[in-house]
């Protein structure tokens, strides 16, 4: 049966041993042609190597290479964290009054806006101070009525009696004038024009009194009403206060007077913007004050809560910026800045929450709305120092192996040489790290394709000639 040449896996397992043997064959298990072991190894430093690889093998293995400089880099504090809820925007719905559960408009995760119906409850409690309330609003529509109908009734006594005692006095004064006529002609004797002045005063005399007694009286009526009518406005006020004292918005009063109305009747509504997280009511119930009927959060903004271990207080500090990254958004980072270092230390973790604020925007590759979701893992890196590093290269170029950190350092001059070299590291934020020790500005570092030239060093220490290196650049 042919093997199809595109079928790598058809005859992988004979090549390999075939090159093998050829190899070994021909180098006596000794370095391989392309490959010199230990050229330039520094003295006390025994894993140090120098390896070659052609043009090709270089291009198979993706080696990448950058010019080691200076350049601004964060030194950052690493903490495991979560998300939870911004307690300063979490609301608990409880009824301001006993009663009996009528209607139950939102449910278990609904989105909620300020105002938008949750639970509609009847109240006997409720229907007594309505009851009380319309009662006053009666009385001081009542006191205002006789108050105006009573002004009315004055002044039209009034304008009747000065009406009657104007008459008088007409008359009083032409009686006057006639018999000042006769006595200025000498016609009719004194008494008849001294009786017609006594009369003429006696009348412009009566018409003060009497306006002046009925002002009295007008003025000691109208107070009696208006004390009337305050104290029954204060009764209206106090029991609209007592209405809103139990829930009632002042919308809902005013709709309390209108025909058809069911009296005891409260609505709650949502206090926030938000999401229902819990819900504890069902129709029919009854429920009393200290019931949460329904908690909701607003979960615009979220707190980040990450754990720092006492001994890393020290560094901690408010307003440092922070780098968010979790485990359910792979590849997203968030910026923000510490608000709070918390006061109090765990006693089972020795540990201290850090808080960091974020907006719960959407994020590019998440389906839906608020994807921080409280409970969510992550990790926050703070920035606890900026400053510019000598020597900065990406954590690729970093190769580990138990505690050691090396990396490849191009030999100047020969393209294809690579020494190994030991070098200080200082971790930094955006997966950056300085370079403490090891390297020097303006040397060329390997940056990608590390793991084929660690693989081709240690082949070379086994004494396997570079074999395994070989076959890994070629993909073996």
């Amino acid at each position: 049966m042919a093997h199809d040449p595109t079928n790598r896996s058809a005859f992988a397992g004979p090549l390999f041993l075939t090159v093998v043997t050829g190899l070994m064959a021909l180098s006596g298990c000794g370095p391989s042609a392309g490959t010199s072991r230990d050229k330039a190894k520094p003295q006390g430093d025994e894993h140090s190597a120098e390896v070659h690889m052609d043009e090709v093998q270089r291009q198979s293995a993706g080696i990448e290479t950058t010019v080691a400089s200076a350049a601004p880099i964060e030194e950052t504090l690493h903490l495991v964290a979560r998300v939870a809820s911004n307690e300063d925007k979490i609301f608990h719905v409880t009824p301001p009054i006993p009663g009996i559960v009528q209607a139950i408009h939102k449910g278990l995760g609904d989105a909620v806006k300020a105002g938008d119906p949750l639970v509609e409850i009847w109240s006997v409690e409720l229907g007594n101070a309505t009851s009380s309330w319309l009662k006053a609003r009666a009385s001081v529509s009542a006191a205002e009525e006789t108050l105006a109908k009573s002004k009315q009734l004055f002044a039209q006594r009034l304008e009747t009696l000065t009406s009657v005692l104007d008459g008088e006095i007409r008359v009083a004064r032409k009686i006057y004038e006639r018999e000042d006529e006769l006595q200025q002609k000498a016609i009719a004797t004194i008494r008849p024009f001294l009786e017609a002045d006594k009369e003429l005063q006696r009348a412009l005399l009566a018409k003060d009194r009497e306006l002046t007694t009925l002002a009295a009286e007008r003025d000691t009526r109208l107070l009696d009403l208006e004390v009337v009518l305050r104290e029954a406005r204060i009764e209206e006020v106090a029991a609209t206060e007592r209405l809103r004292a139990l829930g009632l918005e002042d919308a809902a009063i005013e709709t309390l007077a209108e025909p058809g109305q069911r009296h005891g009747s409260l609505l709650l509504r949502a206090p926030g913007d938000g999401v229902v997280l819990e819900r504890h009511v069902t129709r029919n119930e009854h429920v009393g004050t200290e019931d949460a009927l329904f908690v909701i959060h607003d979960l615009s903004t979220v707190w980040v809560l990450a754990s720092a271990y006492e001994k890393d207080l020290a560094r901690l500090r408010p307003k440092q910026k922070a780098y968010v990254h979790f485990d359910a958004l792979p590849g997203a980072e968030l910026t923000g800045e510490v608000s709070l270092i918390d006061y109090r230390i765990a006693t089972a973790t020795r540990t201290s929450a850090v808080r960091i604020v974020l907006p719960n925007s959407p994020l590019e590759g998440w389906p839906i709305d608020l994807p921080l979701r409280p409970g969510m893992f992550g990790e926050v890196e703070i920035v606890v120092e900026s400053r510019t590093g000598r020597v900065v290269l990406p954590e690729a170029a970093i190769v580990h192996e138990g505690e050691d950190n090396f990396v490849f350092v191009q030999t100047p001059g020969e393209d294809g040489s690579y020494q190994r070299r030991p070098v200080q590291v200082r971790a930094g934020a955006h997966n950056l790290v300085e370079i403490v020790a090891g390297v020097d500005p303006a040397e060329t570092v390997v940056v990608a394709g590390t793991f084929a030239l660690k693989s081709l060093a240690r082949s070379e220490e086994l004494g396997e000639g570079g074999i395994v290196g070989i076959l890994l650049v070629l993909g073996y």
